[in-house]
């Protein structure tokens, strides 16, 4: 039983991928063909929490006091501690591209993109992305 299921599987695979494969080559036409131009298919703004060793931050002062002006909880404690509670972020945005041949090529940068999910894109021989001229 499970050797027929895996054998209909393995035969209607290249029937799906079939059908996916003219969608892509119609979509693309409009344009000049590119080995290295697609279509954007996501855009996704990640953000990853820096931390820090407090141990190993040499700007050790000593004792410190902390009093919020307008009222909340004052601290004491260490200066490497005191005020560091709140964690940094770093954001970065991955960039999903669908190439014109098939490929799929993610990009992470560090500045929010000027392309949006649906632009026509290129890549550059440096690998920076950029709007497609139509």
């Amino acid at each position: 039983m499970r050797k027929s299921i895996a054998l209909a599987l393995l035969a209607a695979l290249p029937s799906w991928a079939a059908d996916v494969a003219p969608t892509t080559k119609a979509a693309s036409s409009a344009l000049a063909p590119c080995a290295e131009c697609g279509v954007v298919r996501s855009v996704r703004a990640m953000k990853k929490e820096i931390k820090t060793d407090p141990e190993s931050d040499p700007r050790g002062s000593g004792l410190v006091a902390n009093f919020p002006l307008g009222g909340g909880k004052p601290s004491v404690g260490s200066s490497t501690r005191v005020g560091k509670d709140k964690p940094e972020f770093s954001e970065t945005w991955e960039i999903t591209v669908r190439l014109d041949d098939g490929r799929f090529r993610i990009v992470t940068v560090g500045e929010e993109p000027e392309v949006r999910e649906g632009d026509q894109v290129r890549f550059d021989a440096n690998g920076k992305i950029s709007l497609r001229a139509k």
